[in-house]
């Protein structure tokens, strides 16, 4: 009798210890949100240069994973099998004391693998899986999470968006890095109708869990919301555009310019402005233009717009709150860089 007692006091302890987590998050942790890429390990070559990111940033909302193409799949928490994520390291001669020290030297994190990992993974019920590389083990921690591809770790990291400067007044921030191309494929793809028979374009609901966009109007009546809304475009536009826009102070002639915040750079907030609004006769010069308002880079600093930048197709803008104008014809791309005083600079 008393042999038994022990053997099920061991079994007993052994299951509470593989029901803690083999790293110190709590597997409670709340890991929805935006998260970006920091960096990328291989096993085999820790000092290997990986030039491929496989996603630079991606968001978890309501038990979804979601790219910045719009593929959306069901996640579901995982207890993987002992050592199932690092299979491909142990069948290279790797020991649990090899593994625990590679984390530890490159991700700053301890790990116990007496215990059994844990995470999350796309619903083995879910058919089409749109992002392979999203499809993989993802292993929680306390600070990060890491994805598991292959021999390869990919962190990433929700960054800190504390700015006491900032205030976007309730208004949430899209983070960087930002492609213009996945944002208009994804948010532009179906026409609306106005009266007029023509195309009035709008972001679609589908895509702000992972672009935050907002349409001005006259109910923004914040600093911020006046700021941008009654703005005059006209005599204040960047370089990059090849003829004028007749767009001054747009909410006050019944226009809904559509802004998106993106990470500040310091003290500086940033705004991407356009109005795809067309044959609007309620605004100067609108019958003849594909669009009111190309987008417009925007940089705010003390409650005041420093600077902006009206671009024409393809564009980027980076961690590092460099943009990248692309230049289809010539193949002679403009960069240009945000500085900290809020000024927009090209730097090639």
């Amino acid at each position: 009798m008393k042999l038994l007692l022990l053997l099920i006091a061991f079994i007993f302890n052994t299951n509470v210890a593989h029901a803690q987590s083999f790293t110190s998050a709590d597997q409670n942790q709340d890991i929805s949100g935006d998260w970006v890429f920091q960096k990328v390990v291989d096993y085999d070559g820790p000092n290997m240069k990986i030039n491929v990111v496989q996603e630079p940033r991606f968001v978890i909302s309501g038990n979804k994973i979601i790219d910045s193409h719009g593929c959306q799949m069901p996640i579901q928490k995982e207890i993987y099998p002992a050592f199932d994520p690092f299979q491909l390291m142990m069948k290279g001669g790797a020991t649990d004391e090899n593994i625990a020290a590679f984390f530890a030297k490159n991700f700053n994190e301890k790990m116990d693998l007496r215990k059994l990992p844990w995470g999350y993974s796309v619903s083995i019920k879910f058919k089409n899986q749109c992002n392979e590389f999203l499809s993989s083990p993802i292993l929680v921690f306390p600070t990060q999470i890491i994805i598991d591809y292959g021999n390869a770790f990919f962190s990433y990291k929700k960054p800190a968006m504390n700015n006491a400067a900032i205030n976007t007044y309730g208004r949430k921030i899209t983070l960087l890095p930002f492609d213009y191309k996945k944002y208009d494929d994804w948010c532009y793809t179906i026409p609306q109708k106005n009266s007029y028979g023509k195309g009035t374009q709008i972001p679609s609901n589908n895509c702000t869990a992972f672009y935050h966009t907002y349409s001005l109007g006259k109910t923004d009546t914040d600093p911020l919301g006046v700021l941008l809304g009654s703005y005059n475009y006209i005599t204040n536009l960047g370089t990059e555009y090849f003829r004028p826009l007749d767009y001054d102070n747009p909410v006050k002639h019944g226009l809904r310019p559509v802004v998106l915040f993106l990470t500040p750079f310091k003290n500086v907030l940033i705004a991407l402005v356009d109005d795809r609004e067309v044959n609007n006769e309620q605004h100067r010069g609108a019958n003849y233009r594909e669009d009111l308002l190309a987008p417009t880079f925007v940089t705010i600093l003390n409650n005041k717009i420093i600077q902006t930048l009206t671009v024409k197709g393809q564009f980027s803008i980076d961690q590092n709150h460099q943009i990248r104008i692309v230049d289809s014809r010539f193949g002679k791309d403009k960069f240009f860089q945000i500085q900290e005083d809020g000024t927009i600079k090209r730097v090639q």
